[in-house]
């Protein structure tokens, strides 16, 4: 069985399969290093990040399809709506659900982190 290799082809379901990856591990070891609520936070967190960005990758999709003058305004109003169901859920997350703070600052970031060192393994020349 050969390796696959990451490519622009496959490259948002490397991203997403990674994140998922990593949100896993991440809460697992906040919960055994730090607190149930720490990695209800990285869980939380790492869950709204990836649902924000299949909405951005699932948005940009439809927005290619859309005249350019109808384009701007569908862009314009699905970001609106991104992001304030994002501050809504996180809203809810932190009053209501006491979720830790750092541990969601941690799952937000967690994208962030993949899609860097997917960026550096494809500069680097290890992806095709």
């Amino acid at each position: 069985m050969g390796r696959t290799r990451i490519n622009e082809d496959n490259l948002f379901v490397a991203v997403t399969a990674i994140s998922a990856i990593l949100v896993c591990l991440f809460s697992l070891t906040g919960y055994l290093l730090g607190s149930g609520r720490f990695a209800a936070g990285i869980f939380a967190g790492g869950v709204l990040a990836l649902v924000n960005f299949y909405w951005l990758q699932n948005t940009l999709r439809r927005v290619l399809q859309l005249q350019p003058r109808q384009a701007g305004s569908f862009a314009q109003v699905r970001y609106l709506l991104r992001l304030t169901f994002a501050a809504f859920i996180l809203y809810l997350l932190i009053v209501h659900a006491g979720i830790d703070i750092m541990g969601l600052i941690v799952g937000l970031s967690v994208l962030v982190i993949v899609i860097m060192g997917l960026s550096l393994y494809m500069f680097l020349g290890k992806g095709e």
